[in-house]
């Protein structure tokens, strides 16, 4: 795997990482805390940027590799045995790299709104137990 995919697969393996952390069950106090503290806040400021910037890569990624996906996807039968084996590993790695950029860029979609939800959450059950 070339390095700009074995970026993409760690970046993809450390959006797991982060899926799964934040269904962790965790107090919601602290949450609250986390959420509403003013270096987070200054950090979102500066991060939205950067969200669009990934999304727009990964998208970039995706089309690329669905593009190569596409193009060694038209087989010739009157082709000989080691290049036909030669087009199915380059139509492996364009498939794996397609998997790869896509479910990344998901996962980026889907932390960005699990993020959104559980401060809501954090912060709808704060309210509700100062009153």
């Amino acid at each position: 795997m070339s390095l700009p995919w074995t970026i993409m697969a760690g970046f993809l393996y450390t959006d797991i990482a982060i899926v799964l952390l934040l269904l962790s069950p965790i107090s919601s106090r602290w949450l609250y805390k986390f959420f509403t503290s003013k270096f987070l806040q200054m950090l979102i400021i500066q991060l939205s940027y950067y969200f669009y910037i990934i999304v727009g890569l990964l998208i970039i990624a995706f089309l690329d590799a669905t593009r190569e996906t596409w193009k060694y996807s038209k087989v010739d039968e009157a082709e000989m045995l080691d290049i036909k084996m030669q087009n199915q590993l380059k139509m492996f790695r364009a498939q794996r790299n397609m998997y790869i950029s896509g479910f990344a860029g998901f996962l980026c979609l889907v932390i960005r709104r699990l993020v959104a939800l559980i401060s809501k959450n954090a912060v709808l059950k704060q309210k509700i137990k100062s009153q």
